[in-house]
Parts: C-alpha cells; sequence; structure tokens
C-alpha cells in the first residue's frame, strides 16, 4: 500500500520517519543562504538505537497567516545502502489560531532498483491529488481530508487535539493521548537542550495499525518547533530524530542546558 510505504520509510528514520514550489526541489539546496535568511532551517539526524538512520531537513517559513514548509527526507549511514529511498516535500497553507491549514501539497519519492532510479509525485492543489509513477499512467483522484504529515509534525506550534492528517494519498487519524507537559530536555552538545514541551500522541492507521509519537516543542528563533520527535516501534528500539544545533543556536542553548 502507498500509506504505508510512505510511512514506513519515514518510519524507519524516525523509527524504520513519519514523513517550494516545484521548481525549488532538486534544483536548490536547502542551506541557501536566502532561504534560511527567509525562514526557521529545521535538521534533524535520525537514529534507531545506536544506529544513525537519516536526516531531515526543512525550512519553515511564517508570514502573515501564512507558511510554507519546504524540505527532504535521506537516508544515512549503514541504513542507506540497505534503503535506497529518499524524498523531497513542499506544503503551503494558512494559519487558523495557529493550526496549519495545508492549500497545495507536493511530495517527491525516488528511490534506486539496480541501475534505474525510479520516481513517485504526488501534488495536491485545491480538491485534486494528482499522481505520478515511473512506469504507470498518471492518476488523478480527490484529495485525501486533512491536513499533510509533515505540516501536522512540524508547524504546529502546540500541542493539538485530534486532527485528521493525510500522507499524500491516504487519510488517517492522530489522536492527543496526553496534554502537553514541561520537560527538561538534554540531548548532547549538537543538538537542542533545554525547557520543552512534550506532547504524546498516537497515529492511527486503522485498528491494527497504531503508531505511538511523541513530540518535544521548544522555541527556536521566536517560534515553537519540534526539537524531539520519537517514535515508539513495537519489538525494535525507539525512533528518535532530534534537532541540530544552528551556529546561532548554540550560545542560548548551552546556557539554559
Amino acid at each position: 500500500m502507498a500509506r504505508l510505504r510512505t510511512v514506513c520509510s519515514m518510519c524507519v528514520w524516525i523509527g524504520v520517519l513519519l514523513l517550494s514550489s516545484a521548481h525549488s526541489l532538486g534544483s536548490e539546496q536547502l542551506t541557501d543562504d536566502k532561504k534560511e535568511a527567509d525562514g526557521i532551517a529545521l535538521k534533524y539526524d535520525g537514529r534507531v538505537g545506536p544506529i544513525r538512520v537519516g536526516k531531515l531537513e526543512a525550512i519553515l517559513t511564517v508570514e502573515n497567516g501564512a507558511y510554507e514548509l519546504d524540505g527532504s527526507i535521506v537516508g544515512a549511514g549503514p541504513i542507506k545502502r540497505l534503503l535506497k529511498w529518499q524524498g523531497e516535500f513542499n506544503a503551503k497553507g494558512i494559519l487558523e489560531e495557529g493550526r496549519p491549514v495545508t492549500k497545495s501539497y507536493l511530495l517527491t519519492e525516488s528511490e534506486k532498483r539496480g541501475d534505474e532510479i525510479e520516481l513517485k509525485t504526488v501534488s495536491i492543489q485545491d480538491s485534486i491529488a494528482l499522481i505520478t509513477e515511473t512506469g504507470k499512467p498518471d492518476l488523478e483522484q480527490p484529495a485525501p481530508g486533512g491536513i499533510d504529515m509533515m505540516s501536522a509534525i512540524l508547524v504546529n506550534s502546540e500541542c493539538r487535539e485530534n486532527m485528521v492528517v493525510h500522507d499524500g494519498e491516504d487519510p488517517f487519524v492522530i489522536q492527543l493521548k496526553q496534554p502537553g507537559e514541561p520537560r527538561k530536555l538534554r540531548q548532547g552538545r549538537k543538538y537542542f537542550s533545554g525547557e520543552t514541551e512534550m506532547c504524546r500522541y498516537e497515529f492511527i492507521y486503522d485498528e491494527d495499525e497504531v503508531r505511538k509519537v511523541d513530540i518535544w516543542l521548544a522555541d527556536v528563533r521566536g517560534r515553537k518547533v519540534p526539537v524531539r520527535i520519537r517514535i515508539r516501534i513495537p519489538v525494535i528500539p525507539d525512533g528518535v530524530f532530534k534537532l541540530r544545533l544552528q551556529p546561532t543556536d548554540t550560545e542560548e542553548s548551552e546556557s539554559s542546558s
């Protein structure tokens, strides 16, 4: 199933991770000076237990009640040799009382199979989703309900009650299982440490498929964003993504740890 493939690919990196305009995908680097100057650079390292499995990078820009989230997910370390999957995403929307509401979404997945690279793109505009995939006819269908997964994770600046979310193709529900509570977070010198608020969620795809996800929020450059994301996965160690310090954040974070 496409939903399971996207969710599991992202969960491999935020546990085995959850999961610009079209011209920026593949043509501009996330480290572009102007983009980082205009928005908040979010750069996460992912591990499953002691194994480094990937990284998630995004630029979040919020202005005049609207937002744009432009990012990518790639494998790293030993898992990269096994999972040759990577993705780029872009979400644009508005904020209603601080809640993100997706207006357009673009997800591009690429996966190397032998000497070939297979591409899959999901583009959502208004109420229509267009899906293109290597070797298959284009598919046009009604857009799934709710907001996109990456906006739900990265744009929400506080713990939210029940949300309907989609991965580009299929909707599911996120339930807040425990109200936000203050937590002192220590993640090491390279990563954000300090005062946070932890939100405990369940990502519910169906009765037999539930992922428990904890998100720690903290102020970074004037906005609350996730500084740690943990997916608790049965049998294997938890998947964790930690926010890397930016040079201008180092002094402030170290003074609060």
